[in-house]
């Protein structure tokens, strides 16, 4: 009974670890984040993801609509993306 219960509770919470809003890399080591309309810079759209191209493609974050981008940041599509 245990086991159907630890088996039934992680099918349910995959989906939900898998939609993380923070960055998430590939296997190669590229950065990928959740899209919010356009990609930044140095970003491709694949499905609902941004890609980096390369592995030292500055990184992005999303951008929360009415702040300001963080410090050593600036806009580059609908993301913060670092200086290099």
């Amino acid at each position: 009974m245990k086991t159907a219960l630890i088996i039934a509770l992680a099918i349910i919470a995959s989906p939900a670890l898998a939609e993380s809003p923070y960055p998430t890399p590939t296997r190669d080591g590229r950065q990928r984040i959740h899209r919010e309309g356009t990609c930044p810079t140095g970003y491709v759209g694949k499905g609902d993801k941004c890609e980096a191209l390369h592995k030292d493609t500055p990184r992005a974050y999303p951008y929360i609509p009415g702040m300001a981008c963080p410090s050593g940041t600036f806009r580059s599509g609908d993301a913060c993306k670092e200086f290099r």
